[in-house]
C-alpha cells in the first residue's frame, strides 16, 4: 500500500494550529494544569476535525506501528493501575501528543515551513527574554527578598540554585526543561537560516538561542547538543568541507561553554559529598526506578503514577521527584515491557526516517531524545510536546 498524504491542512485547522504552536512554550503545564487541560482538548479536537475532512488522514506511514503500540502499553497499564485518575489523564495527554503529530503530519511543505518559523519566532522571544532574566531580571527578585529576610528562600536548594547562582529560566519551571526545549529549537533555526530566506533575523535567531542555552547552564542539555552534532558529524563526515577547520573551531567553542557552565555550577555539578549533586541525585532516581521496575516489570505501575510510588524506592538523601530522569527507565517503570519496547520502536523509527529527511529535523530529535536519558523533559508537555511536532516534520 502506497503512503498517501492530505496536500495540506484546511485553513480553519491549520491557522489554529499555528496559534496553539506559538503559545506553547510561554505558559507550563506543571504551574498552570487547568490550562493545559484546554490545550490538550483544542489539540484533540482539531485532530478529530482534520480527520473527518481527510480521509486519507489515517494512511500507512512510518510511526503507525510505534504509536499503536505505545497506546496500548498506555491503555494496558492504565486498565492496572493503582491510581486510575493519574493514568487517564496521562493518557489523555499521549492522545494529545498524538494529535499535534498528526496535524503536522497533514501539513503540506509550505505549511511545515511556516510551523518551524513559528516555532522559531517563539524561541527567539523566549531566548530574549531569558538573556534579559541572566543579566538583569534576578537582581530585582534577590534585592527584595533580602527586604523581606526571606532566609528560607534564599537558603532553599532551588532558590540558591536558579536566584544566586543565576540560571535563566524563561517561561519554563526549570533550566533545564528551558536547555531541553532550546535544543531543539536551535536546530530549527539553523535550518532557516540555511535556507534562501536571508532575512537578518534567521541568522541571528541561532546566535540568541545558543546564548539562551548557554545561560540555561543546563550540562545535561548542553552535552546533548554536543553529543548529536558530533553524531551527525561522524555519519556525515565525508560530506563536509574543511572538516579539520570545522572540528577545531567546534572544539574550542564548546570547551569554552562548558569551563563557563561548569565553574558557575562547580558547587552542584563536582561536589559529589554534596546530596544536591545532579550526578548523585539521577544515580538516585534510577535506582529507584529500577527496584519499581523489578516490582512491575510487566504493565509498570500506571502511567503518571511514578511519583506516587518513588517515596517506597527512594534510597538516601536528595530531593524527591516526579520523573526517574530516564526516557527508558521512566517509560518501563509506568506503562512496564511494552511501553519500553514501544517507545525504543518510535525513536528508532524517527531516527531512521529523520536521518535521510533533513539533518536538522533529525539533529533536534536526536539531541532532544539524549537529553532525555539524564533528564525529563519529554513528560513536560511545554518542552516534550515539540519533540512529537518534528516527528511529525519528519514524516
Amino acid at each position: 500500500m502506497e503512503n498517501i498524504k492530505s496536500k495540506a491542512l484546511l485553513s480553519f485547522i491549520f491557522f489554529p494550529l499555528l496559534a496553539l504552536v506559538f503559545i506553547r512554550p510561554f505558559f507550563s503545564d506543571l504551574l498552570y494544569p487547568a490550562l493545559e487541560i484546554y490545550y490538550q482538548n483544542f489539540l484533540i479536537f482539531f485532530a478529530v476535525i482534520a480527520l473527518f475532512t481527510n480521509r486519507t488522514a489515517l494512511s500507512k506511514n512510518t510511526y503507525n506501528r510505534p504509536l499503536l503500540l505505545l497506546l496500548l502499553a498506555y491503555l494496558l497499564s492504565t486498565a492496572l493501575s493503582f491510581k486510575m485518575q493519574n493514568s487517564i489523564r496521562e493518557t489523555i495527554k499521549l492522545v494529545s501528543c498524538f494529535s499535534v503529530f498528526f496535524l503536522v503530519r497533514q501539513a503540506d511543505e509550505t505549511q511545515k515551513k511556516s510551523l518551524i518559523k513559528t516555532i522559531v519566532i517563539a524561541a527567539l522571544i523566549i531566548s530574549l527574554y531569558s538573556i534579559y532574566q541572566y543579566f538583569w531580571g534576578y537582581q530585582g527578585t534577590l534585592d527584595y527578598l533580602k527586604e523581606m529576610n526571606s532566609d528560607f528562600i534564599l537558603k532553599s536548594s532551588y532558590a540558591k540554585d536558579i536566584l544566586i547562582t543565576k540560571r535563566s529560566i524563561g517561561t519554563f519551571p526549570s533550566p533545564n526543561i528551558l536547555g531541553g526545549y532550546l535544543i531543539m529549537a536551535l536546530f530549527l533555526s539553523l535550518s532557516i537560516a540555511e535556507s534562501k530566506d536571508h532575512s537578518m533575523v534567521w541568522y541571528l535567531a541561532p546566535f540568541l538561542i545558543v546564548t539562551a542555552l548557554i545561560l540555561t547552564k543546563s550540562m545535561g542539555a548542553w552535552l546533548s547538543f554536543v553529543s548529536a552534532f558530533i553524531i551527525f558529524f561522524l555519519l556525515s563526515y565525508k560530506s563536509f568541507k574543511h572538516k579539520k577547520i570545522m572540528a577545531l573551531i567546534f572544539f574550542i567553542f564548546i570547551s569554552l561553554a562548558a569551563f563557563f557552565i561548569t565553574i558557575s555550577r562547580q558547587e552542584r555539578l563536582l561536589d559529589l559529598n554534596d546530596p544536591q549533586n545532579s550526578i548523585i541525585q539521577r544515580m538516585g532516581y534510577w535506582r529507584a526506578a529500577s527496584g519499581i521496575i523489578k516490582n512491575h516489570f510487566i504493565s509498570g505501575v500506571g502511567p503518571g503514577n511514578f511519583h506516587e510510588v518513588f517515596l517506597n524506592y527512594k534510597v538516601g538523601g536528595g530531593t524527591d521527584t516526579r520523573y526517574a530522569h530516564n526516557i527508558v527507565l521512566h517509560q518501563w517503570a509506568e506503562t512496564g515491557i511494552t511501553g519500553l519496547i514501544a517507545i525504543i520502536f518510535l525513536i528508532w523509527a524517527f531516527i531512521k526516517k529523520a536521518f535521510f529527511k533533513s539533518k536538522y529535523l533529525f539533529l533536534a530529535g536526536l539531541a532532544f531524545i539524549l537529553h532525555n536519558f539524564i533528564d525529563s523533559t519529554y513528560f513536560i508537555s511545554q518542552a516534550g510536546l515539540f519533540w512529537w511536532m518534528i516527528i511529525g516534520l519528519s514524516e
